[in-house]
């Protein structure tokens, strides 16, 4: 096993011009790279994240002298480590952030610096990393993993097309055709989507005696003359109408548009005397219609995270002073001059993981797959499945933080300083905090690193006025349910199982440990006696409550009617 300093190349930016944001893949898991330590693979748990993102700078080219921004949010997803990094308000983070919305930009990548053991031992060609600790992110221009993903972002290219062709009456039609190219790319799938929008202009001039070429015919082809009986009205070809319709959307008041196309029979879209027959227009396929904000994990992010799960599960003993009754060795003050010294005996006792299970699926008709069409129905299927699995688990994680949390602790009178009273949220937040810091009966401490604040306190937090925040505490809260409080501790907006008054539940992450199959198990299963693939995801969820006392709750339980 060898301890190398990796600096990996980058993978594709989404940039936020609005709000000098980029977001990117920063880590991807299972995949083979190319770095300067050589080839290795990244799993869940391999790299830790900072509790507070802000210490992860952001720098070009691996310059630690180039700095461009920092991290404000850092999280996992089956995929890897994500990140949304804040670009400088300076000349060069103007220039970075440029630099990275532009499609032929020199850096449209974001790249790892860790430091993390590598083994080598398990007899593949790549090693597998471990023991990492995520320091900092580069701009740089190329990739070392195969998962350099565009998020929600989108390119666009014009293409300018000129062609002639003239009518029966000798006259020339200019056809000038400026043609849109947009791509969109689908973070979850990797799958990109290209729309084509087309705008045509028309101009003529007369020339006689030209002959009619192929790409006249086809306009006149699609010429409609219509005259009803008893009446007269000058005929009209088809590079007429459509130089007027294209002239009229530019300038609805164009007069001469407007008497060539009143110089048409009435044509109607639907009712008596409509030229579609039902069926002849389509509505625009829009395809899958997937709005609002993508399905993330909220609560197991919290905790510690990783793949070290196994059938036998986990299992450690924790060692405690005296008895079960009286965990102490009381005073160990000793008199001296040879008299007997303090005694002291101790207890242990074990603990173990428990394992989560979760599978859900269906048995799908072979049509699906077999023909086409039915691809994208099947494809939307499979995504739901993946993300009913994470808020699955998310849930549990949740339920093992309030469980472990115990019975919440009523909230104190907060003390007033020159007539300031820091009561409601703020206060239990301060008071969680102090609670999970101070010495417990085992004479240790411990470090919070998260908070939840159910629905009431965070609007609360929210609605705080600065000179209402005590001197010496940071507190920084945001509207997307994220902010941070003494610096550290990484404040979300949550379920903490009280409804009618504010609570707030403080933490440490180790408090309790999660271990999964990154993404869950997916199984495929042929059923031919009834014609079908089975399609299923299987999940294990392994947990181990490691220090529950490291977790309090502040607030009073709903009332039960």
């Amino acid at each position: 096993m060898t301890t190398e300093t990796i600096r990996t190349s980058g993978h594709e930016i989404t940039a936020n011009l609005d709000d000098r944001t980029i977001t990117c893949l920063l880590v991807p898991y299972g995949e083979v790279g190319q770095t300067n330590a050589g080839k290795f693979k990244v799993m869940a748990g391999s790299i830790a994240i900072p509790a507070d993102p802000s210490v992860v700078s952001l720098n070009l080219d691996h310059d630690r002298y180039s700095p461009v921004g920092r991290a404000t949010r850092l999280w996992e997803e089956s995929a890897g480590i994500m990140a949304t990094l804040s670009i400088a308000n300076t000349p060069a983070g103007d220039a970075a952030l440029a630099d990275a919305r532009n499609p032929q930009g020199t850096r449209r990548a974001v790249s790892a610096e860790y430091r993390c053991d590598i083994d080598y031992t398990a007899g593949d060609e790549a090693g597998i990393a471990s023991n990492g600790v995520l320091a900092a992110a580069a701009l740089c221009a190329r990739g070392a993993f195969p998962s350099a993903l565009v998020l929600a972002s989108s390119t666009e290219t014009v293409e300018h097309r000129e062609n002639e062709y003239t009518d029966e009456d000798g006259t020339i039609w200019r056809r000038v055709t400026d043609v849109t190219t947009t791509t969109e790319y689908d973070p979850e799938s990797g799958a990109s989507k290209t729309t084509e929008t087309i705008v045509t202009e028309a101009t003529s001039e007369e020339k006689e005696g030209t002959e009619v070429s192929e790409s006249t015919a086809e306009v006149q082809a699609a010429t409609v003359q219509i005259t009803p009986a008893g009446t007269t009205k000058p005929r009209v070809t088809g590079a007429e109408i459509v130089a007027s319709i294209a002239t009229l959307r530019r300038n609805p008041l164009d007069q001469a548009s407007i008497e060539v196309l009143a110089a048409l029979s009435d044509i109607k879209l639907t009712g008596s005397g409509a030229l579609p027959a039902t069926g002849v227009l389509q509505p625009n396929w829009l395809g899958l219609l997937d709005l609002g904000e993508r399905f993330q994990r909220e609560y197991l992010p919290l905790l510690k995270l990783g793949n070290n799960i196994t059938a036998a599960g986990k299992k450690a003993f924790k060692f405690h002073r005296g008895t079960s009754a009286n965990p102490t060795w009381g005073d160990g003050t000793w008199a001296g001059n040879k008299s007997e010294i303090n005694s002291g005996g101790g207890h242990t006792a074990t603990i173990e993981s428990s394992l989560l299970r979760y599978a859900r699926g269906a048995d799908i008709g072979r049509e699906f797959f077999d023909l086409p069409g039915g691809t994208e129905v099947i494809e939307a299927y499979l995504r739901e499945l993946d993300i009913d699995y994470n808020q699955w688990s998310d849930e549990e994680a949740r339920k093992a933080i309030v469980t472990a949390a115990g019975t919440p602790v009523a909230p104190q009178t907060y003390p007033g300083v020159d007539g300031h009273d820091y009561a409601g949220a703020m206060g239990q937040l301060i008071q969680g905090i102090l609670l999970v810091k101070r010495r417990k009966a085992d004479g240790r401490k411990d470090t919070p690193t998260f908070a939840i604040a159910n629905d009431k306190a965070y609007e609360e937090l929210l609605y705080t006025p600065k000179d209402l925040v005590p001197e010496f505490v940071t507190f920084d809260v945001n509207s997307d349910g994220t902010g941070t409080a003494d610096g550290k501790v990484h404040v979300v907006a949550g379920d903490t199982g009280i409804e009618d008054t504010s609570s707030v539940i403080v933490g440490a992450d180790y408090a309790i440990e999660f271990d999964e199959l990154a993404g869950g198990v997916h199984v495929e299963a042929l059923d031919l006696a009834k014609g079908g693939i089975d399609k299923a995801v299987h999940g294990y969820l392994q947990k181990f409550v490691a220090r529950p006392e490291a977790i309090v709750h502040i607030g009073t339980a709903d009332v039960t009617p």
